[in-house]
């Protein structure tokens, strides 16, 4: 194993010290590119993003100009939605078996080719598949780029900025999707939508070649995929979704949606008989035990759920009761990303000090209040006075529930597990929107409809949209709620330790041991101490097993390798403080 591999939990060799002279020019410019690693996957989570939200302004000039049928129009954002959180699953248990590394830029390399399709697509058919098989390349890169920023990154300080940079770019593609549409929708046409996301992809699929290390997965324990729970995990998720969105415009209990619903149920329910019998599981249930993933899954879920709801409601506000265009809709969003790149950033930096179930709790209150502040906009409103500050509120919202609660989701899952529960937490975002959405777009179709059920348009409708941003409102409660009663108070920071410098002076390479048996002992201060038992062994060699010896002198614990004592007990204490896996 080079520098420029990435260590996985498991049963791999020790960090072998390698001169870096003796690199290969190409090893030399990876080994220089690593840095970059973080803001490539950021930057691929955002143009997934930014492709999914750019269809709500869009849509329309799309389904004009490739004369969609009125029932057609859905499937440009459905098509996208369904591959998408219907696949996240799969991947991110093929990253964790394969390598992550490989999945990421498949799934990238995927995405630029099928974005490039979609700008030259000429009919509804074509476009719909082709935004479905774009779909497939976003499912592999989101839940492989959390799992490589939780494989690189140390528990700590070091993981909560780098979750920070990841969650706040991310945020940003809901909004950005809207200002590009509406731009290149207004000028040079939506096909750029899509153009520009193909030249991007290509530009991180290069740099991610030098810039993301290796990872070897599982697949030299010859792993053995599931591939029944693939299948039925992913299609009890797309039914699930599909009934959701479709259910708003064909009716829940419609031939269409209803046995399409049924059959989605049933496949996840044959999903958990199989995950529970087998021993490779696509989905270990273990990872539902830590009760920080299990609730910080439902909150993301309600959170986007909420922001997905605030975002189409405020849009057709700007739109059909303050009278604004696409563009002037577009460009009144510019506020909130703005405010995200900022606050966002100064986030990032605080998290690793704060503890996350109070500032979660909070998010709640700002996102609620937000929307209550939308429900009272009238035709008569100014920007300047409620949707300025409604939209400001939200992207703190945002920002306080997202970065902790992903923090939160990946802190106790094993490295062997993090591209599966990267999947999962996405997953809860996938279902969530279209989940949201529905419940809403259901409150404000009811008082919306004249005596046959039609909608009328104009500053009417601001009756339905008041009620469904006071749904929103709800949602937040809901959210709020949920936060005190059930997450577990912690910091970001895991009781796993990084490495001290003095060991690293001392020419010491480790790399943190988690999940391993763990004793009370007496270090050479008499101070009890709980740790993770380690193995030591001497540079240059790979024995098969190594005699680890403890031994009880006078207060004090020495540690001995086949009769020879290991380093001074002050070293000793060090190790101990640090749980790690050393080799010098």
């Amino acid at each position: 194993m080079t520098p420029i591999d990435i260590p996985q939990k498991g049963p791999v060799a020790p960090v072998e010290k390698v001169d870096p002279a003796t690199l290969s020019k190409f090893q030399q410019l990876c080994l220089r590119s690593q840095p970059l690693m973080l803001y490539v996957v950021s930057l691929a989570q955002f143009l997934d993003i930014v492709n999914g939200a750019s269809m709500t302004v869009a849509m329309l000039p799309i389904a004009k100009e490739l004369k969609f049928e009125t029932q057609q129009q859905q499937w440009l954002i459905s098509s996208y939605a369904l591959s998408f959180g219907g696949l996240l699953l799969i991947a991110g248990r093929m990253g964790d078996l394969f390598g992550h590394r490989r999945v990421f830029l498949g799934g990238l390399f995927w995405f630029g080719i099928f974005s490039l399709v979609n700008g030259f697509s000429k009919t509804p058919v074509m476009l719909c598949i082709s935004r479905a098989l774009q779909g497939i390349g976003a499912a592999a890169q989101i839940p492989t780029a959390l799992a490589l920023i939780a494989i690189k990154y140390p528990a700590g300080d070091e993981r909560t900025r780098a979750l920070s940079v990841f969650g706040a770019i991310g945020a940003m593609g809901a909004v950005t999707g809207l200002l590009l549409s509406g731009a290149l929708t207004s000028t040079i046409g939506w096909q750029w939508i899509f153009f520009i996301s193909a030249i991007m992809s290509v530009i991180l699929f290069f740099l991610g070649l030098f810039a993301i290390p290796q990872t070897s997965g599982l697949h030299g324990e010859n792993p053995r995929i599931d591939i029944g729970g693939s299948f039925t995990a992913t299609g009890g998720i797309v039914c699930v979704i599909y009934y959701i969105s479709a259910g708003v415009e064909t009716g829940w209990a419609s031939v269409q949606t209803l046995p399409v619903l049924c059959v989605g149920l049933v496949l996840l329910a044959i999903f958990v008989v199989i995950e529970k019998k087998i021993s490779y599981p696509i989905m270990p249930f273990h990872v539902w035990k830590h009760r920080a993933f299990s609730t910080s899954f439902v909150l993301i879920f309600i959170m986007q759920a909420v922001f997905q709801g605030y975002l189409y409601f405020t849009t057709l506000t700007f739109q059909e009761v303050m009278g604004y265009s696409i563009m002037r809709t577009s460009l009144s969003y510019l506020v909130h990303g703005l405010t995200a790149m900022v606050f966002y950033s100064i986030l990032g930096r605080l998290l690793p000090r704060l503890p996350l179930k109070p500032i979660i709790a909070i998010g709640f209150i700002f996102l609620g209040v937000s929307s209550l502040m939308f429900a009272f906009v009238t035709e008569n409103s100014t920007y300047w006075v409620l949707p300025f500050i409604s939209l400001i509120f939200n992207v703190l919202g945002l920002g306080m529930v997202m970065l902790p609660a992903q923090i939160t989701a990946l802190r106790d899952a094993s490295d062997d597990d993090q591209g599966v529960v990267g999947a999962i937490y996405n997953v809860g975002l996938q279902i969530g929107a279209p989940f949201g959405l529905a419940i809403l777009t259901v409150i404000s179709g009811k008082l919306n409809g004249d005596h046959k059920g039609e909608r009328v348009g104009g500053p009417i409708n601001m009756r339905g949209y008041k009620y469904a941003l006071l749904g929103d409102v709800g949602l937040a409660a809901l959210g709020f709620v949920l936060t005190l009663v059930f997450l577990p108070s912690a910091k970001p920071t895991k009781a796993e330790s990084n490495v001290p410098a003095s060991l690293e002076e001392a020419g010491v390479a480790a790399s943190s041991v988690k999940d391993q048996d763990k004793e009370s002992v007496t270090t050479d201060v008499g101070v009890p101490t709980d740790f993770s038992k380690a193995e030591y062994v001497e540079e240059g060699q790979l024995p098969g097993k190594t005699e680890y010896i403890e031994e009880q002198l006078g207060g004090k614990t020495e540690y001995h390798q086949d009769g020879q004592e290991l380093n001074s007990p002050q070293m000793a204490e060090e190790i101990i403080k640090a749980g790690a896996k050393v080799q010098y």
